[in-house]
């Protein structure tokens, strides 16, 4: 296959297309201007396949611009939708984040369950909605908490355990579903090749975590004490589950939970 890859020079893009490269796929991964549409025409010629994984999210460490990342979301992904329609490219593989499923936790949430955008993910949102609403197979690839290489969460986790005001977000309580970054990669490409036309796909590990635990493990894994409870409250919770993904063949290579042992 002669797949497009938009920010494959982003995180989550180096994973994927090392991976992809690995299966034999052809990969075209010219930089091209999200904003500039006559650009993703020419790069998306001849191609089978578009993969959107241009983003702008500040990590520790790392560049990045949260207004940026909000029009990349919006306008950037509105601009290549109009390109793969130009290229006659009939698929979009669209990265998007599981934290939009946080209407409820009483069960792990699904793919079909109401997703609800907020604060720095109701670009995401946004996003989404162009996606379905585009008359191409648009599928939606939605990542858990990203961890792993080049993702900063291993240096950001570090610094609030040697904080001696840090405390885990209110009680504790709330989920986190998260994925490595490899992980990820592989889901994308597993999506790509055997997903269902026009469906959204959850990405992230078979076991969730609350916060308290999360902590507690990563405080016992670095010899520290797990901090209190009490801190400003962070991302909502959100807790979901991935049968729809396992059902392609996929299986995470990682458990975060795992490594606290």
């Amino acid at each position: 296959m002669r797949i497009a890859v938009l920010g494959a020079s982003g995180v989550a893009g180096r994973a994927f297309t090392t991976i992809a490269l690995g299966a034999g796929h052809e990969l075209v991964t010219d930089r091209a201007d999200l904003f500039d549409r006559s650009a993703l025409e020419r790069m998306l010629g001849g191609c089978d396949a578009a993969v959107n994984l241009a983003t702008s999210i500040p990590r520790p460490g790392g560049r990045g611009d949260w207004a940026v990342n909000d029009r990349i979301r919006r306008e950037g992904t509105a601009n290549l939708i109009e390109a793969c329609l130009a290229a006659r490219v009939p698929l979009l593989l669209q990265q998007s984040v599981a934290m939009l499923l946080n209407h409820a936790d009483d069960r792990p949430q699904v793919e079909d369950d109401a997703i609800h955008g907020y604060g720095r993910i109701a670009s995401a949102a946004d996003m989404e909605a162009l996606v379905r609403a585009a008359p191409l197979d648009g599928r939606l690839v939605r990542g858990g908490l990203f961890y792993g290489p080049g993702t900063g969460r291993a240096e950001a986790w570090a610094a609030e355990l040697a904080d001696p005001g840090f405390r885990i977000p209110g009680d504790g309580s709330a989920w986190i579903s998260p994925v490595h970054v490899e992980d990820y990669a592989t889901a994308l490409l597993a999506v790509l090749l055997h997903g269902r036309p026009r469906e959204a796909v959850n990405a992230c590990e078979d076991e969730p975590l609350r916060l308290t635990e999360l902590y507690a493990g990563l405080a016992r894994r670095s010899g520290r004490n797990t901090p209190d409870s009490g801190g400003p409250p962070g991302l909502r919770s959100f807790r979901v589950a991935n049968k729809r993904l396992r059902d392609l063949g996929w299986q995470p290579r990682h458990a975060l939970r795992a490594s606290f042992s």
